[in-house]
């Protein structure tokens, strides 16, 4: 069905912890209760240079409307399993002709809101779609096809996929 987000004004972690996994949930927290108080699902983070970081315990990415996968640039953020194997999966829809290209790249909040489709990455979800943003629609204001398939691949590679695949993570 796709959820509801808000832009949150709970300061993120610094980079140096963000970067890396650790005990420290309270801004995660306080941003989901702040986003529930809302009305909303969760939220997403902006960084101070006013670039898409990331939501509570999860990553973020988004589709263009030149069908372009973006996941923000994992130099302030944790770059999670979930959202690097799906960076390893995606290139399956660009061969497909489904997908322009997949990369990582710092977005505003503007180009980040004007995207096709929007969903939350991570261990838990692994997608889970982002319909709405701010009280702002995103694309048609339903989950996106390309967002659906991607969220396929993942399960697919989950169930099917090669069980000795590990991704080498630096802590």
């Amino acid at each position: 069905n796709g959820v509801k987000v808000i832009t949150s004004t709970i300061p993120m972690k610094a980079p140096q912890f963000a970067t890396m996994k650790n005990v420290n949930y309270l801004p995660n927290v306080l941003s989901i209760m702040e986003a529930e108080d809302k009305g909303a699902y969760a939220s997403i983070w902006v960084d101070d240079d006013g670039f898409i970081a990331e939501g509570p315990n999860v990553n973020v990415a988004f589709i263009t409307n030149d069908k372009e996968l973006i996941f923000p640039s994992f130099d302030r953020i944790l770059s999670g399993c979930t959202a690097k194997r799906l960076l390893e999966l995606a290139p399956k829809l660009v061969k497909q002709g489904r997908l322009k290209s997949v990369k990582t790249a710092n977005l505003t909040v503007m180009e980040a809101k004007g995207a096709a489709e929007i969903m939350y990455i991570g261990s838990t979800l692994p997608i889970l779609p982002i319909i709405m943003w701010d009280e702002q629609p995103i694309g048609d204001g339903k989950v996106g096809e390309l967002t659906m398939a991607l969220s396929d691949l993942l399960w697919h590679d989950m169930v099917a996929g090669p069980n000795t695949h590990r991704i080498c993570v630096p802590y």
